[in-house]
């Protein structure tokens, strides 16, 4: 295999379990896992976290919602885009629906009337995303008059939080939440509600109410609560080693002159495979256990690598994201939040996109004895 990405199964095990130990017994833990989850693979992912404390799956389709339920019996809500055909599927295979426009409440009320059935449904307020939301006096109409939509059980009140990690910004959304508590207080009974993600953990437990949505946390990319581990790595392989004189152009365009006599190791991995080109001149690897710093233009396929003054080899295994040791015990570790930092993109991308186009090595939990 010439270029991958690892996921260790165990570390996600163990994040979420750290992450229920955060937000408390009495708060829901809702497993976000759409987009395959994140991409690195919603079946696998699922499985090892069912056994958790997973209270319930939030996907982006009616295919990833079908995913999880062969793995999962716990409810699955789905927050993306149906259309008719899908709605009724989703109806009739018992998968909780957002409802983020008005439009919806009166179609998905017709829709479960036909088919005699009654479909669960998570109500989107906008609080200040200003993306999928309706407004707050809808919210309000719609939560006082329930009793006008027989088929419709209002399982929660939800939002999207627009700066997860400014308790402030935070604070005047779930202000709009509790003032919709009031706006309908002793008209209805008392509803749970769910605001916080992952960046929120520890630095928003106000907007924990009754559930937490949680994805990318999962993965232990960022030391978002303590103790969460890593558990996402890309790498790839050296496939040439070669000597280039002083003042040579290496690459497409020359981008990168040597200015010594140099050594040059070419790896596997390229824009395809996940490395964009706007990391060219702010990316370093680990081969060996060293950083070393990849140089000149970055094609579909390859990259080069300075690895002058080293012993690097063909077949040496290079690390884009991760930690390698080397043979004379020389340790390196590159995080996805430093390469999204020199990228100027979110951490949610780089993982998406590794774990998309590249093939996925998994390490299994290991068994106790």
């Amino acid at each position: 295999m010439r270029a991958w990405t690892e996921v260790d199964l165990e570390a996600v095990w163990q994040n979420v379990g750290i992450i229920k130990d955060e937000i408390g017994r009495d708060v829901d833990l809702i497993a976000v896992v759409k987009a395959n989850a994140y991409g690195l693979g919603i079946d696998r992912v699922v499985q090892t976290i069912d056994h958790g404390p997973v209270d319930r799956y939030a996907v982006l389709s009616l295919e990833e919602a079908r995913r999880v339920r062969l793995h999962s019996s716990k409810p699955v809500l789905i927050m993306g885009y149906l259309d008719l055909k899908e709605v009724v599927d989703a109806i009739e295979e018992g998968f909780e629906l957002s409802v983020y426009d008005k439009d919806l409440i009166a179609a998905y009320e017709r829709f479960a009337a036909r088919l005699n059935a009654q479909v669960k449904i998570h109500l989107k307020v906008e609080t200040g995303l200003n993306r999928l939301g309706i407004t707050f006096d809808q919210a309000v109409d719609y939560i006082i008059n329930q009793h006008m939509f027989p088929h419709l059980k209002m399982e929660a009140v939800f939002s999207h939080l627009a700066k997860a990690g400014d308790a402030d910004e935070s604070t005047k959304q779930l202000r709009v939440l509790q003032r919709l508590v009031v706006a309908v207080g002793g008209k209805v009974p008392v509803f749970p509600m769910h605001l916080a993600s992952s960046y929120s953990l520890g630095a928003f437990r106000a907007g924990y109410l009754d559930a937490v949505r949680t994805g990318f946390a999962m993965y232990g990319c960022e030391a978002i609560v303590p103790n969460l581990r890593p558990s996402i790595a890309c790498k790839s392989v050296v496939m040439q080693v070669k000597s280039v004189p002083a003042g040579e152009g290496v690459g497409y365009g020359h981008l990168f002159t040597t200015t010594r006599s140099s050594k040059i190791a070419i790896a596997a991995i390229g824009y395809s495979e996940g490395i964009s080109q706007i990391f060219r001149n702010k990316l370093d690897v680990i081969i060996q256990g060293q950083r070393l710093p990849v140089v000149g233009q970055i094609s579909m396929n390859l990259i080069a690598v300075d690895i002058t003054d080293t012993d690097v080899r063909r077949s040496d295994e290079v690390v884009i994201i991760g930690t390698q040791q080397g043979r004379n015990g020389e340790t390196a570790t590159i995080e996805i939040a430093e390469l999204a930092k020199a990228a100027g993109i979110r951490h949610h991308e780089l993982v998406t996109r590794f774990g998309s186009v590249l093939p996925i090595r998994y390490h299994e939990i290991k068994p106790t004895i």
